[in-house]
């Protein structure tokens, strides 16, 4: 299949070294990323400077719940990768049809919107400091926006469109980055400033207008009817929670396991976690697609098909985790100011975990795209219960996160491995 969506066979599962992305769309979907990337940071570069530390620590654990929630709702997304692409072979006439895959991803991010609205008074004030209302609306609002956004990118990936998925991606990041520079040039208040970073969720309405690859995503059918979709959904956002708690919800573990004053002074922490991982784990999230789809085409190879990303990732892990040790500090204190001081072994630490959640994220989709969603979710839970364990040993705040990002993931990567290896065994 070419990247405009054009194909020219069926895939064989079973088939070795087949090809799902072309040059030009890894090219595209990596400088996605890395648009995706760098508005991540500046986005996190102008709160920094625009609100003290005090009031930026709220806005990290709103940024942090935030993109927790997304994270749970990137199940949508995997699952209709996996979907979709399995949808492209031809069914037998007297097949069930499959589901819609985006009224049901917008189904799904609805009832995500409701439990969070509905709970938020046991938690909101804890979490989210005295305004916390405003930041469960938009919150709310975000999460049926990107359930959205999830389920169009998730179709693209699934059909190797791999121009419309880069154009998704690229243009949320930098519709988030735009708002937000609305909102401190004119001097908004915090909760319009919230509501500005969730908002960008919906940039995929946009381009259903402007782009017929997304627009032709929102007919998209699964392989399997409405039932089994939502079962599979299911245990893919059980997954994706947990995925969600160790990446981007890790700052609200981090306060629920630590005493106020304790907390108050974490911002420069909460900050070198988003910092030192966004250099992997953005990339990876936009390539998860492309993993997925290269997994299901080379699922004989095992482990095997892992090899070279995986030592890629190790790689990149490696000079990242000695750069934090030597130029971070002085790094994180030229961009965020003076008040973001944090040591160099600590950011070493976290670097490293940030590696390991990466190698996670891979022996993820490869399970997924065998079809192990049972396993899939098994081994992200055993990675976020295992960290949160580790949160509450007596340890400083500083040693407590980096212990739990870097063991965490490893008991998650070995339940990973194992699942792959006995599904390409199984293979015939």
């Amino acid at each position: 299949m070419t990247d405009n969506g054009s194909t020219t066979g069926h895939d064989d599962p079973g088939a070795t070294g087949q090809r799902t992305i072309s040059g030009g769309g890894a090219a595209g979907v990596g400088i996605a990323s890395v648009v995706a990337a760098g508005c991540g940071y500046l986005v996190l570069l102008l709160a920094a400077r625009t609100l003290d530390p005090a009031r930026n620590a709220d806005f990290l654990v709103f940024w942090s719940l935030l993109f927790g929630v997304y994270g749970v709702l990137g199940g949508v997304q995997t699952e209709s990768t996996r979907a979709a692409h399995a949808a492209r072979d031809a069914a037998p006439p007297d097949a069930t049809p499959g589901a819609r895959l985006v009224p049901w991803g917008l189904l799904l991010g609805g009832c995500a919107a409701v439990v969070v609205a509905v709970t938020a008074p046991f938690w909101g004030t804890r979490v989210l400091g005295e305004s916390w209302f405003s930041a469960v609306l938009a919150v709310g609002v975000g999460a049926v926006m990107f359930a959205g956004h999830s389920s169009v990118a998730g179709v693209l990936a699934g059909r190797l469109q791999w121009g419309g998925y880069s154009a998704l991606v690229a243009a949320e990041a930098a519709a988030r980055l735009l708002l937000v520079v609305v909102v401190v040039v004119t001097g908004a208040a915090m909760g319009r400033l919230e509501l500005a970073v969730a908002l960008a969720s919906g940039t995929w309405l946009v381009l259903t207008v402007l782009f017929r690859p997304v627009r032709s995503a929102l007919g998209a059918t699964a392989d399997v009817p409405a039932p089994r979709l939502l079962v599979h959904t299911g245990k893919a956002a059980v997954a994706a929670a947990s995925s969600a708690a160790l990446v981007v919800g890790f700052p609200v573990l981090l306060r629920l396991t630590s005493t106020t004053v304790e907390f108050a002074t974490a911002a420069p922490l909460i900050l070198a976690i988003s910092v030192t991982r966004a250099p992997l784990l953005m990339p990876l999230a936009a390539y998860q697609g492309v993993a997925i789809t290269h997994f299901m085409a080379n699922r004989r190879q095992g482990l095997g098909a892992l090899t070279r990303v995986l030592a890629l990732i190790a790689g990149i892990g490696a000079l990242a985790t000695l750069a934090a040790a030597l130029v971070g500090p002085w790094l994180l204190r030229l961009l965020f100011g003076a008040a973001y001081g944090v040591p160099g072994p600590v950011l070493a630490g976290l670097t490293l975990g940030a590696t390991a959640l990466a190698v996670l994220t891979i022996t993820g989709a490869a399970v997924l795209a065998t079809g192990g969603h049972t396993l899939f979710a098994v081994g992200w839970l055993a990675a976020t219960v295992t960290s949160f364990t580790l949160l509450l040993v007596p340890l400083g705040i500083d040693g407590r996160a980096v212990l739990a990002l870097a063991v965490g993931p490893l008991v998650g990567i070995a339940i990973h491995a194992a699942a792959v290896q006995r599904a390409s065994r199984s293979v015939v």
